[in-house]
């Protein structure tokens, strides 16, 4: 019996990070407390695996105010939409809800600020295109990281609670 339970409990906590593994986030444009310099046309969040149609995003100034965002579209494991007017100076709040392809409502947020130094009016400047720098950096959101964790405690404790009735079921024998 105690080798039957002792394999279950290994074969148990082996396999639980593929249970618990849900969508994150894997990196934004803007990224996480980044401060942007030049004006923004477009928002991109891209996803570790493929987010499910129904996924959108607000975006936040700081007193609450809801900045209206275009086009917002889901391709594969990216959400997209574009910035009908130029972001005044302010930080900002992304709020994402996605529906993730094991079908689970996942949120999270991506905070940015917005420091654009206003166009010279004595010389001209060209402008060009900025080119989207996406980091490939690894990010899973801090609540997917809690509920991990509370989930593994809370396992952990009904084994010992169980483990325990056991062993003073076994003893009372």
């Amino acid at each position: 019996m105690k080798k039957v339970f002792l394999f279950s409990f290994i074969f148990f906590l082996t396999f639980i990070g593929n249970v618990l593994a849900h969508t994150g986030l894997e990196s934004s444009s803007p990224q996480q407390g980044e401060v942007v310099e030049e004006d923004l046309k477009q928002i991109q969040l891209t996803f570790e695996t493929k987010i499910e149609h129904g996924s959108s995003f607000t975006l936040q100034n700081t007193t609450g105010e809801t900045i209206e965002v275009d086009n917002i579209k889901v391709v594969d494991h990216q959400l997209i939409g574009d910035l009908p007017t130029p972001l005044q100076n302010d930080d900002y709040i992304i709020n994402w809800n996605i529906i993730g392809a094991d079908g689970h409502l996942i949120d999270g947020e991506v905070s940015f600020s917005v420091n654009v130094t206003a166009p010279e009016m004595e010389t001209p400047v060209e402008e060009n295109e900025a080119t989207t720098v996406i980091d490939t950096t690894n990010e899973e959101p801090e609540q997917e990281r809690s509920n991990n964790s509370i989930f593994l405690i809370a396992t952990a404790l009904i084994v010992i609670i169980i483990g325990s009735f056991l062993f003073l079921m076994k003893r009372k024998r």
